[in-house]
Parts: C-alpha cells; sequence; structure tokens
C-alpha cells in the first residue's frame, strides 16, 4: 500500500461513485487508509488485476482509465478507475482518482 499511496500528489482527491450516483470525496489519506483497512479486515486475501487500460495527454497531464477485476475469495467485482495525473519533476502523480464498482 506504500507504493501505491507514492503514487499520490498529497492534495490529490479520490471520488466514489456509489450504486445510486452518489459521489463520495476524501483525501489521499482517509483513502489510503480505508483501502489498508479493507485489505487487513478481508477474511480471505483480496487481489486486484488490470483487465483493460486507455492513456491519453500531454507532457503535463495524463488521464488513464483503468478497467479492473477484484477477486476477495469466491466473490469477483469489476469497477474502472479514472486517474489524473500531473508531472511533477520527473515523475507523474496522481492529483484526481474517480472510481465506481459494477
Amino acid at each position: 500500500m506504500d507504493g501505491y499511496g507514492a503514487c499520490f500528489h498529497p492534495q490529490a482527491r479520490i471520488t466514489f461513485i456509489a450504486d445510486q450516483g452518489e459521489a463520495i470525496s476524501q483525501g489521499v489519506t482517509d483513502f489510503l487508509h480505508s483501502q489498508k483497512m479493507a485489505h487487513q479486515q478481508a477474511v480471505t486475501p483480496m487481489k486486484e488485476r488490470p483487465l483493460e487500460m486507455a492513456i491519453q495527454g500531454d507532457n503535463k497531464v495524463l488521464q488513464a482509465a483503468v478497467t479492473w477485476e477484484l477477486n476477495k475469495g469466491t466473490i469477483q467485482e469489476r469497477g474502472t478507475d479514472f486517474f489524473t495525473l500531473k508531472r511533477e519533476g520527473g515523475s507523474w502523480k496522481i492529483i484526481s482518482l474517480v472510481f465506481y464498482v459494477e
């Protein structure tokens, strides 16, 4: 999780689009904590794998759409992450993540 956390800009916003369309937004610290707790409290290990990816952008800003599958034992979920990244020196940092589960 630490490696994933290092990909985010400190002021990034993460927004989850719930089933009914409600947008639930949080900062990086709260988001990473919730992800870490979900993995720690899972009855069986969770494993996410990307299925499709589309990237567009230029030398300042990139956008990536990643469709993924999350396996939790016998339960499978599918969703999509929409990332916006900005160049930070010689690397890229996520400044926005909007995601949903199908």
